[in-house]
C-alpha cells in the first residue's frame, strides 16, 4: 500500500448480516466525492483482494476515498445460507440466474457509503459490471465497467444512461465471448488494453491509469448536477 494510504476495515449492514468492507483514503482526499468497486465473481476470485481491484482500489484512493466491498457468504461477509460451502451457495444463485438478492445488497452499500461521501463514481469488473449497472442510482457520477460480459449478459441499459461511462476491455480475452459492435455514444468512452487478458495479469497497473484519466476527465457539469 502506498505510504500515507489508510485502510480501515468495515462492517456494512445486510439483508441476512454484515458484510466485509474496506475503505481506502489519503486524509486529504476525504472530501464529498469517492468511488465503489464490485468486485467480479466470488467463484472466480472474486473478492476485496483480487489483483484487478485491489490494484484499481489503491490507485483511485490516491485522489479519492475507495470502498471495496465483499459479497454475501465471500470472506467474513454473512451468508443467507451458513449451513452452505460458498461454491454451493453461489452455485445455487447461478443456476437461477437470479441475481436480485445481490443487486439489492450492492444498493445497500451504495446507500450506506454516504456516511463517508456524498457522491460517487461507481466500477465493476467483469460480473461486478453487470451488478454496478443493475444497482446504478441517479447519485452516481460516472459508471466504469472492467472487462464486462457484454455478450453474456444485458447492458441494453448503457446507450440509455445520461452519466458518462467507460468500457474497458481485454485485447486477449479468452474467458468471455466476443461481443458484437459496443454502442457508439458520445458519453461512452471505450478502451481496449492491448496485451491483457481477463485477469489483466502484469497490466494492472495499465489499467488503474487508464480508469484514472477517464475520471479525471469526468465533466464539472456532472458533478455539479448529481450533487
Amino acid at each position: 500500500m502506498g505510504e500515507g494510504l489508510h485502510a480501515v476495515e468495515l462492517c456494512i449492514p445486510g439483508e441476512c448480516g454484515q458484510l466485509e468492507g474496506r475503505l481506502l483514503f489519503r486524509e486529504e482526499t476525504t472530501q464529498g466525492t469517492g468511488a465503489i468497486l464490485c468486485p467480479p465473481h466470488p467463484l472466480l476470485a472474486g473478492n476485496m483482494d483480487n489483483n484487478v481491484v485491489q490494484a484499481v482500489a489503491r490507485a483511485v484512493a490516491e485522489t479519492m476515498p475507495m470502498l471495496l466491498f465483499n459479497y454475501p457468504a465471500v470472506g467474513r461477509s454473512a451468508s443467507p445460507r451458513p449451513d452452505l460451502p460458498l461454491f454451493e451457495v453461489w452455485n445455487d444463485l447461478d443456476q437461477g440466474r437470479d441475481y436480485t438478492s445481490i443487486i439489492a445488497e450492492v444498493r445497500r452499500v451504495i446507500g450506506w457509503s454516504g456516511r463517508y461521501f456524498d457522491r460517487h463514481h461507481l466500477i465493476g469488473y467483469s460480473f461486478g459490471a453487470c451488478m454496478a449497472l443493475a444497482a446504478l442510482t441517479a447519485a452516481a457520477l460516472s459508471y466504469t465497467a472492467i472487462a464486462p460480459p457484454l455478450a453474456e449478459e444485458d447492458f441494453s441499459a448503457l446507450p440509455t444512461l445520461s452519466l458518462p461511462v467507460c468500457l474497458i476491455t481485454a485485447g486477449q480475452e479468452a474467458l468471455l465471448a466476443a461481443p458484437g459492435s459496443c454502442p457508439a455514444q458520445p458519453r461512452i468512452t471505450l478502451i481496449r488494453i492491448d496485451g491483457a487478458d481477463h485477469f489483466f495479469r502484469n497490466r494492472e497497473e495499465v489499467l488503474a491509469g487508464r480508469i484514472l484519466q477517464f475520471l479525471s476527465e469526468v465533466p464539472p457539469t456532472c458533478l455539479e448536477r448529481n450533487a
